[in-house]
């Protein structure tokens, strides 16, 4: 076995006693030999170091392990298997070594557990430490064998999994398989405020072609004009930090007595983004009705024409550019160019539909003998394009290079620690290296207790990340204003099932670290829990939930989450479930509760 130790010995000892822990602990199944132990002494590979006899491991004042266990007939320690006994390819291997007989003896008398052992001082029986090969030739040993706190005994074992589930079984769903699937999963909420948005334009437009046909001129492409304005200022309005936080305050305001219809209606807040696409959409389709009807009514000097005819081009393009790079399968894809072109397509358009505007009012005064500052009062688009440009230039002003100190919690995860400012909880901040670039957006976990400062857990999930958890920056610039997440709406719902998957517990500490006395149940399933996100954040859960269901996936395979879920959700008799995971399992556990009439949110793709 490769041993790749680590510099700092104390740390890579924690991981390693860690990782023997979530590794080694067995169940109590055999209560009549629960006087018997199974013991087991583990030396980090680099501390064993060149060709020693095993003992030697323990014969030096460097730490090493003991795991005591429940005996079982067929005990044999770790599993060798390379992959698991490096620690989930943390650099950090372990090497299975012989203690002497008193620590040994000793040990007999503890109660199963992990233990952490450091000899300081030992009396060969004869010759020389060179000359010592098995425990028998130490004749005294001065050691210290201290507990180390564990969570093995939290994690929840497959039996357990499958009793909840036996208890309250996932039943069929009522519906046929396809009606099922368009109520609530084609049918969404945003889906829904998408296509009002865009019904209601269209109706509009509608009526407004019937007034044209009527009377010439009764409808004009400074109507038209104005009508995008309107749809492009709400869907820049929509995304704003402040408007998005304002509706979840109101959403939250609500009284725990509001019935159960209301909050769950209440709680779908999140799919605003359906508003704000629906506008986007409908921003296009007047624009290009703004364009026809400018070539047919404009009346003015060639040059103006071509310059109107120019710009207006350049943003029929800009607009379809961004409209069809924000299509779901483009953006899942294709993430960042889909966000480059959001970002500078959209600066793009709004500049010239700027200059647009500024042409038309120039000329319009001209034609008028008016003032331009007059005629550009009287121009409805202008206020439009002043909140529009106010929107996207407020961000900006944000804009800090933030210091933070990180904490490796794994080789698949860090924890960034900020200590400028307090922040409610359940909200995010965006990260970057470079703002002009990138936009990663994460969940902050407030400090418990109201202590100044919080910290985001960010996990491997690609390049930007890798880098931050291998090589991580002493700043890092943040963006916009701390802006509220889907997991507020847990506070709507007494009690509330919780359910994350790896890294998504990072938004849910966000909540369970201000409101730990909130009726819930948690149930978290990762791989390695402890040794990958580290015990704090193991005991953040415990606190909210002292029967939190963690599962550990290395040991019991991926869970049936849909079904846990529901098992849970009636043995607690929940209100609602609110999931964090990623897209494909959020949408599965979200889709398989609501089909059976159980109330679940979670993150959408634009919320």
């Amino acid at each position: 076995m490769p041993r790749a130790g680590p510099q700092n010995t104390e740390h890579a000892f924690a991981q390693a006693w860690n990782a023997v822990d979530s590794l080694s602990a067995q169940p109590n199944t055999e209560s009549q030999n629960a006087h018997r132990h199974s013991i087991h002494a583990y030396a980090i590979a680099s501390t064993v170091g060149t060709p020693q006899r095993p003992v030697h491991a323990h014969l030096a004042p460097k730490p090493s392990i003991i795991t005591i266990g429940q005996s079982h007939a067929q005990d044999q320690g770790l599993p060798r298997d390379e992959s698991t006994f490096s620690i989930a390819s943390s650099g950090i291997s372990l090497e299975e070594v012989q203690a002497p007989q008193p620590v040994l003896n000793a040990a007999v008398s503890r109660t199963p557990g992990n233990y952490k052992c450091v000899v300081t001082n030992f009396t060969p029986l004869t010759g020389s430490t060179e000359t010592i090969d098995e425990e028998k030739d130490v004749e005294a040993v001065t050691y210290s064998l201290q507990p180390l706190e564990s969570f093995s005994y939290r994690i929840a074992a497959k039996g357990e999994l499958d009793a909840l589930m036996t208890a309250s079984p996932l039943p069929e769903i009522a519906w046929a398989t396809w009606f099922a699937k368009w109520r609530f999963a084609t049918l969404s909420v945003y889906r829904r405020l998408w296509a009002l948005v865009i019904v209601a334009n269209v109706v509009a437009m509608a009526v407004m072609f019937a007034r044209l046909a009527k009377r010439t001129y009764s409808f004009t492409y400074e109507d038209a004009a104005t009508a995008t304005g309107a749809n492009l200022a709400v869907a820049a309005l929509v995304r704003h930090e402040h408007f998005i936080n304002l509706l979840f305050r109101l959403v939250c305001f609500l009284p725990d007595g509001t019935p159960l219809a209301i909050r769950k209606s209440a709680a779908m807040v999140y799919s605003y983004g359906g508003v704000h696409s629906g506008c986007g959409i409908s921003a296009l389709l007047w624009y290009v009705i703004y364009t026809v009807l400018m070539v047919v009514q404009y009346r003015g000097s060639d040059g103006i024409r071509m310059a109107l005819a120019a710009t207006a081009a350049v943003t029929l393009m800009l607009l379809i550019v961004i409209i069809a790079m924000a299509h779901p399968f483009i953006r899942r894809r294709w993430h960042n160019k889909w966000e480059l072109s959001h970002r500078y397509g959209g600066w793009a358009a709004i500049v010239f539909v700027w200059a647009q505007t500024l042409i038309l009012v120039i000329s319009k005064a001209n034609q008028a003998s008016h003032a331009i500052g007059k005629t550009l009062a009287t121009t409805p688009t202008f206020y439009f394009l002043l909140l529009i440009t106010a929107i996207l230039i407020y961000p900006w002003l944000r804009l800090r290079k933030r210091k933070f100190e990180a904490e490796k919690l794994s080789s698949h995860a860090v924890r960034l620690h900020f200590n400028d400012r307090s922040l409610p909880s359940c909200v995010g901040y965006r990260l970057a290296h470079n703002p002009l670039t990138e936009n990663h957006g994460f969940a902050t976990i407030p400090n418990p207790n109201g202590e100044n400062g919080y910290s985001i857990v960010v996990s491997n999930a690609g390049d930007w990340t890798k880098s931050l958890i291998n090589n991580p920056p002493q700043k890092v610039w943040t963006r916009g204003a701390p802006t509220i997440g889907v997991m507020r709406v847990a506070s709507l719902f007494r009690p509330i099932i919780v359910v994350a998957t790896g890294s998504g517990i990072g938004p849910c500490l966000s909540f369970l670290q201000v409101h730990p006395d909130h009726s819930m149940r948690i149930i978290w399933s990762t791989r390695f829990p402890e040794t990958t996100y580290g015990p704090e954040i193991m005991k953040a859960v415990l606190r909210a939930d002292r029967r939190a269901m963690i599962i550990d996936t290395k040991k019991t395979g991926t869970p049936d989450l849909p079904a846990l879920t529901y098992a849970m959700a009636k043995a607690e008799n929940a209100e609602a479930v609110v999931v964090i995971s990623n897209p494909t399992v959020t949408k599965k556990v979200v889709f398989e509760m609501e089909a059976r009439g159980v109330a679940a949110f979670g993150p959408i793709f634009d919320s």
